[in-house]
Formats: structure tokens, sequence, C-alpha cells
């Protein structure tokens, strides 16, 4: 049984804020310093965890993941990280568990002088160091056949 005209038209719902569900473009980090302006971070950003990224002008200097985005944005300004940044992007997530995931892709992806670590993958999943493997192996399969034609 097939399906109709109608059947086929219907949309799938979206999962669009699924993950992510807000996020800001730049922000001066001088914002911090405003009551007004901090009381209504807090409000949006209260039950939130999140990545965000500092940045030094037009480059981007760090990037790290919370389950605090304001109080770890706001300890940035005291940390080894201070006049290291002058503006910052936010991205709410609702606490998942792949939080870390998503730091370690974001790390990977982009250069950021201020990141010690760029995350961690099992591994089992890091395919560089299979596909070395593999050449290791073949390595030594060719190695053996080229021997056995120089006997010839």
């Amino acid at each position: 049984m097939g399906t109709t005209a109608a059947q086929s038209r219907t949309k799938k719902k979206s999962t669009r804020g699924s993950l992510i569900q807000g996020m800001s473009r730049r922000l001066p980090n001088e914002i911090l310093d405003s009551k007004v302006f901090r009381d209504r971070l807090r409000g949006l950003l209260r039950h939130y965890s999140g990545t965000y990224a500092l940045y030094k002008g037009e480059r981007l200097y760090y990037i790290g993941l919370t389950k605090d985005l304001l109080g770890r944005i706001s300890h940035h300004r005291d940390d080894r990280h201070q006049k290291k940044w002058d503006h910052f992007v936010v991205f709410r997530i609702r606490r998942v568990r792949f939080l870390k995931d998503i730091e370690t892709l974001i790390t990977n992806l982009a250069k950021t002088p201020g990141n010690r670590v760029k995350g961690n993958i099992p591994r089992d999943g890091d395919i560089n160091r299979l596909l070395r493997g593999t050449l290791a192996e073949h390595k030594t399969e060719l190695r053996a056949i080229e021997k056995a034609l120089r006997k010839r």
C-alpha cells in the first residue's frame, strides 16, 4: 500500500532548538560591570549549561564549557585569561550529556591560543591512529613481497 500525496507532503517536526536554547552575538566584557545588564544576564542564563567563546578584538581566544555561564565568564576576568579577551559569546544548552563532546569538537576545529586542552576522544575513535595501524600492517606485508621479488 503506497502513501498518498497528502501524506508525503506532511512536514517532519524540526529539531531546531533541541540542543541550543539560546545564544548571544558578541558582547563586550564591560557589560558585566553594569548591574542592570548583569542581573538580566543572570536571569537569561540561570539553569543553563553551555559553551562560550572569548575574543580579543576579532580573534577567537578561548572556548569553554560550563554549568554556570555567567559565573564562568565573570571568573575569566580575574584568572589567567584576564586582559586577554574583550568580548564574549554564549550558547545556552540544556544540561546535556554531550556538552564535553561539543567542546572537544569546537576546540579541535578552531585555533584558540587560550585553550591548553583540546579534549579527548575514546581510543577506538581516533581515526588517524587506526589508519596508522592499517598503514603499519600493509608496510609489513609490502616489505615481505618486496623481499620476495628481489630474490628472483
